[in-house]
């Protein structure tokens, strides 16, 4: 199977956990639900009425995304108004017009992507576009205001495998596909619930728990199935 790989990174990234309200916190990495709208935006995929979710979902996409800067995460205050009908509608209360928000961002950002998607002619279109440097719409890490860049690494071929022994994995793995795992001295690992699939209403029907080594190194573990190329890295979908 051809996986294109990528780099996405930039000064400040946000991917809102879906129970945090008043104060948004971020998860780690990028979500599949999130990762399919960045994708839709450098093929110019609609986002109105959802419609980029047709072509890209996780009946179509295999995702898996390796950390290459550790964590960092930082916290800001964000000032909000109402623009509920296209207009600014200040409210009238004490505190002003605008209302502060305490946000929690990723702080540089960098992660490896690897993607297939089933449909060829979009595949190739997305390859032609990473190449090349070119996007549709503009790609940001999460919210609008968090600009991120995205350079070209490869595009090769992996191969699917299966061994009861564990092995060294680049990319986060779903506890579902996890049997075992091996903890490593100086490693620090992080695991996470992150929304894995939705639906065209962007109704998310499926969690999981993500694991990964919180400064990008490898996770030692078994799993169900893995896949791998020629140059030995060894990466888990997360879908």
């Amino acid at each position: 199977m051809n996986v294109l790989t990528f780099d996405l990174y930039a000064d400040f990234g946000h991917f809102r956990k879906i129970y945090s309200t008043s104060s948004p916190l971020t998860y780690s990495i990028i979500p599949p639900t999130a990762f399919y709208g960045i994708i839709g935006a450098v093929v110019g995929l609609e986002k109105e009425e959802n419609a980029y979710l047709k072509y890209v979902n996780h009946h179509t996409v295999k995702f898996a995304v390796q950390l290459l800067h550790p964590v960092k995460k930082i916290r800001m205050g964000l000032n909000h108004i109402n623009t509920k009908g296209n207009v600014w509608i200040p409210k009238h209360r004490r505190e002003g017009a605008r209302t502060p928000i305490r946000t929690e961002f990723l702080r540089f950002p960098k992660y490896r992507c690897y993607v297939h998607i089933k449909d060829s002619v979009l595949f190739d279109k997305l390859i032609d576009y990473i190449r090349c440097g070119k996007n549709v719409y503009t790609v940001s890490m999460g919210l609008s205001e968090c600009l991120a860049k995205i350079e070209f690494v490869s595009i090769r071929e992996f191969e699917q495998k299966k061994d009861e022994e564990a092995t060294e994995i680049a990319t986060a793995v779903p506890e579902r596909k996890l049997n075992s795992l091996e903890i490593e001295f100086g490693k620090e690992y992080f695991k996470e619930r992150l929304p894995i699939r939705m639906d065209r209403e962007r109704i998310v029907d499926l969690y999981d728990e993500v694991l990964f080594e919180a400064n990008g190194r490898t996770v030692k573990a078994s799993v169900d199935s893995y896949w791998t190329d020629h140059q030995g890295t060894q990466i888990v979908f997360l879908n």
